[in-house]
């Protein structure tokens, strides 16, 4: 993959984080009264549904835990909601990936127009009435529960990351980056997850991390700070040399 290639996966890697993270944060705020500032409401709000109501206790659990394990509660927001945008991105560019296999069927190429959806919509006539494209919601959630019986660790949705869910708008904008022209060769290729996994972590934030401390301070920055894609060459090299020669 070239760095012209490279760039292109980071930059929308790092555009769909922030939509993500952004959409998130205000449903946590607006919805489930959890602050940035990791202030949590005391009780569930009357405003919510009994969905919610357990969505919120699991939230909430998720980032008490952040926090007994040292967490500051700001950090531990804020850890939660790399959680679930880390994991939201990932599962999107999966699918990606498994379409350019023909390991599935088309389901988020052409969004809600998608042949897969089109036939889930042909077997069960009133999904496509549901709205605010809850329809489409739910067929890209029963192919997750689908695949979490090979893949569990990125599919399963009883992972507390994967409560929140993008709203509408932020959504159509993630399927727009991850469906945008100069990706169409990169979800045929092996590297494009480990691509994606290595710039979800920007520069940026590497740089300050090492700017304020010469030493990882915990266990995100050792990762953060160490996370670096190899490259199939490198691979290919290492093996040749080691395994190959005692081969």
């Amino acid at each position: 993959m070239d760095k012209e290639t490279r760039n292109a996966v980071e930059r929308a890697t790092q555009r769909g984080r922030k939509v993500l993270e952004d959409d998130f944060a205000a449903q946590l705020e607006g919805t489930y009264d959890v602050l940035r500032t990791g202030a949590l409401a005391r009780a569930d709000g009357a405003h919510l549904s009994a969905r919610q109501r357990r969505l919120r206790g699991t939230i909430v659990a998720a980032i008490e835990h952040k926090q007994a394990a040292g967490m500051k509660p700001p950090e531990a927001v804020a850890d939660y909601l790399r959680d679930a945008a880390f994991t939201a991105l990932n599962r999107f560019v999966a699918l990606k990936m498994l379409e350019a296999r023909e390991l599935v069927q088309e389901c988020i190429s052409r969004g809600e127009q998608s042949s897969g959806y089109k036939e889930f919509c042909g077997m069960a006539p009133g999904v496509a009435l549901l709205p605010e494209g809850a329809g489409y919601r739910l067929y890209i959630e029963s192919l997750f529960d689908e695949l979490s019986t090979e893949v569990k660790v990125l599919f399963d949705r009883r992972d507390a990351a994967s409560a929140l869910w993008p709203r509408r708008p932020a959504f159509e904008e993630l399927l727009a980056v991850l469906n945008a022209p100069e990706l169409a060769r990169v979800w045929g290729e092996d590297e494009t997850l480990g691509w994606v996994y290595q710039y979800f972590n920007a520069g940026e934030e590497r740089r300050a991390m090492r700017e304020a401390s010469q030493a990882p301070r915990n266990s995100r920055e050792l990762a953060v700070r160490n996370q670096f894609f190899t490259p199939r060459y490198v691979v290919e090299f290492l093996t040749d040399n080691t395994l190959g020669r005692l081969w």
